[in-house]
C-alpha cells in the first residue's frame, strides 16, 4: 500500500496502472496517425519495449530510463515517447541520489530536445528546450515531493512504533517495580511471623517441652529466615532502614491516611459495611496500599476535593471501593489502563487471586476503583 498522496492504494495498481495508461494512449495515437503498415509496426514495437521496461522501473530506475530514452530517440514519435520518459524520470527522482536525479533530468530533456533535430524535424532550439525541460522538471519535482512525503510518513510510523515499544517497556518496568515494592513489604510481614515462630519455639523448649523437636523447629525457622533474607535482600532499596523497623500499615491505619489526605485538600469519608474481621497480614497491607494509591490518584488527577471510601466485609471477601466526583483521572493517562498507580493495585489484587475494576463511573461523573480481596 502507498500513502504518499494521502490515499491507500495497492502496489500492483501503482506499478501497472501508469504503464497500462501509456500503452492505451500510445496505441490510440498509432491508430490515428497516417502511416504505412511498416511504420505502425515499428511504433507498436517501440511501445512494447517501452512498456516492458517500465514494469521494471522500481528495480532499476536508471537502466529503464536509458532504455526509454533509446526508444524515444529511435522512433521520434512524441505521443509514445514523452509520457514514458516522464514516468521514468519521475521514478528516478523517487529512488536515486540527488546528483543522479539532476543528471537524469538533464539527460532526458536533452534527448527529447535533440530527437526531432536528429530526424530533421526540429522547429528551433529554444522552443524545443522549453517544451521539454518544463515537463521533465515538473516530473522531477513531483517525484521529489512524493519521495519526501513518503520519507516523512515512514519516519512518523517508525516513531510511533518506537514510542509503542518504549511504552511497553515502561509498562513492564512499572510492573517490575511494583512487584519489588510489594515483595519488600511482604518480606517484612513474613519475616516478622517467622521470627515469632523461632522465639516461641525457643521459649517452649526452655519451659520443658519437647526440647529436641522444638529446637529443631527453631533451627529450621532460623535457616528459613536467613535464606529468605538472602533471597529477598536484593529487593530492598538502600535507605536509612527506618521503614524496616516500623510495622507495616493496615486497614486500621486508613483513618490516619484520610487525615493526611485532608491536609492535602481532599475530604474523604470512610464507610464500613459488615462485621470487621481479622485480616491476614498480606491482605491487611494490600488493602491499605490500594486505598492509598486510589486516594493519591484522586489528589493528583481528579480535580476534586471529595472522595468516598467503602470497606465491605463478607464471609470470604473484603471489597474496597473508592469513588470521586472529579474529571476522571483516566483522561490524563491517554487511555492507558495501567497508568498512575493502577499497576500496583492490579499486582496486589492478583497476588491474592482477587479482582480489580477501575474506570469512569456509570454516570460519567468521576472515577471509581473497586477491589475484591479474598480472605481465605
Amino acid at each position: 500500500m502507498n500513502v504518499a498522496l494521502g490515499w491507500s492504494l495497492p502496489g500492483w495498481l501503482l506499478d501497472f496502472g501508469p504503464v497500462a495508461f501509456i500503452v492505451f494512449t500510445g496505441l490510440a495515437a498509432v491508430a490515428v496517425r497516417p502511416h504505412g503498415h511498416v511504420a505502425a509496426a515499428g511504433l507498436v514495437l517501440g511501445l512494447a519495449v517501452t512498456a516492458a521496461a517500465l514494469t521494471m522501473r522500481h528495480r532499476a530506475p536508471l537502466v529503464v530510463l536509458a532504455i526509454v530514452l533509446g526508444v524515444s530517440l529511435a522512433i521520434d514519435f512524441p505521443p509514445i515517447a514523452t509520457l514514458p520518459v516522464l514516468l521514468a524520470v519521475f521514478t528516478v527522482a523517487e529512488y536515486e541520489d540527488r546528483w543522479k536525479v539532476i543528471a537524469a533530468a538533464f539527460g532526458a530533456a536533452l534527448v527529447l530536445t535533440l530527437t526531432p533535430v536528429v530526424h530533421g524535424a526540429g522547429t528551433g532550439l529554444f522552443p524545443e528546450v522549453l517544451s521539454h525541460f518544463v515537463p521533465v522538471g515538473l516530473a522531477v519535482a513531483v517525484g521529489l515531493y512524493l519521495r519526501a512525503r513518503a520519507d516523512y510518513i515512514t519516519g512518523l510510523q517508525d516513531r510511533a512504533e518506537r514510542l509503542e515499544r518504549e511504552r511497553e517497556l515502561l509498562a513492564r518496568q512499572a510492573v517490575a517495580d511494583e512487584r519489588v515494592r510489594i515483595a519488600r513489604e511482604l518480606h517484612d510481614v513474613v519475616a516478622h511471623n517467622v521470627s515469632l515462630m523461632v522465639v516461641q519455639a525457643q521459649a517452649m523448649a526452655a519451659t520443658g517441652g519437647d526440647a529436641d523437636g522444638l529446637q529443631r523447629l527453631a533451627t529450621v525457622g532460623r535457616e528459613a529466615l536467613a535464606e529468605m533474607h538472602r533471597m529477598l535482600g536484593l529487593l530492598r532499596v538502600h535507605d536509612d532502614g527506618s521503614s524496616e523497623r516500623e510495622p507495616q500499615p493496615g486497614v486500621r491505619d486508613i483513618g490516619s491516611l484520610l487525615a493526611r489526605a485532608k491536609e492535602a485538600g481532599l475530604h474523604a469519608s470512610l464507610t464500613v459495611d459488615g462485621e470487621p474481621q481479622e485480616l491476614s497480614p498480606g491482605v491487611d497491607l494490600s488493602a491499605f496500599r490500594i486505598v492509598q494509591e486510589a486516594l493519591t490518584n484522586v489528589i493528583r488527577h481528579a480535580s476534586t476535593d471529595h472522595a468516598e471510601i467503602t470497606l465491605t466485609y463478607s464471609a470470604d471477601v473484603l471489597q474496597l471501593t473508592v469513588i470521586d466526583d472529579g474529571i476522571g483521572y483516566a483522561a490524563v493517562t491517554n487511555g492507558d489502563k495501567d497508568g498512575h498507580g493502577l499497576v500496583g493495585m492490579r499486582e496486589r489484587v492478583a497476588l491474592f487471586g482477587g479482582r480489580l475494576e477501575a474506570g469512569p463511573r456509570p454516570d460519567r461523573r468521576g472515577y471509581q476503583v473497586r477491589a475484591s480481596l479474598p480472605l481465605s
